[in-house]
């Protein structure tokens, strides 16, 4: 298998790992055929073969950020954090195990996103937020319930800011994720 490189998240697609977190996916990878990121899940539009000339691949360098671009991507970052946190502790309670790998595979997709925009800051940690409690639901449909609101809300997110962006290249960005997190609602729509 060729590797390949995602130009969101600039990770490695290897025969290692071209099937990592295929639980929070419609449609699965092969070794033949990349089809989405394992690692953030974009589509292969994002992705290209390390053979090949891959220019345009994002780096902070080229891209600008007003203040008001910081605050959003902030605020994504949290959202994102916060999405990661909860899919991980939902994991651990549900009695569910096709819902426990999915949870668990969608912590590690949400944290993904929210390394992107932590990258695009330039900042060095992710942030610590309160920690949730989510022991109180009993039921797996709670969780689903839960984990499909959060994903609706991701892509209010993504779509209410898109216009405040100050940078082309983040917008586009901001396109590719909302439209992982749409893949995401079908997600737990088939899960309910």
């Amino acid at each position: 298998m060729d590797k390949y490189i995602c130009k969101i998240c600039k990770i490695i697609i290897n025969d290692n790992n071209y099937n990592y977190n295929e639980k929070t996916f419609i449609h699965k990878n092969s070794k033949d055929s990349i089809i989405q990121c394992p690692f953030c899940g974009v589509n292969s539009k994002y992705i290209y073969n390390i053979k090949e000339d891959y220019m345009g691949i994002l780096n902070k360098g080229n891209i600008y950020l007003d203040e008001k671009t910081k605050l959003i991507l902030d605020h994504a970052m949290k959202l994102e954090v916060f999405n990661g946190d909860f899919y991980k502790k939902a994991s651990n309670l549900v009695s569910s195990m096709e819902l426990k790998e999915m949870f668990y595979q969608l912590s590690s997709v949400e944290l993904m996103h929210a390394k992107i925009h932590k990258n695009l800051i330039g900042e060095k940690y992710l942030p610590k937020l309160k920690d949730m409690d989510y022991r109180k639901y009993k039921k797996d449909i709670s969780f689903v319930e839960m984990a499909n609101e959060r994903e609706r809300h991701a892509v209010k997110y993504y779509e209410k800011y898109y216009n405040d962006i100050c940078d082309d290249k983040i917008k586009e960005i901001f396109i590719v994720l909302s439209n992982v997190e749409k893949e995401h609602i079908e997600l737990t729509i088939n899960a309910m």
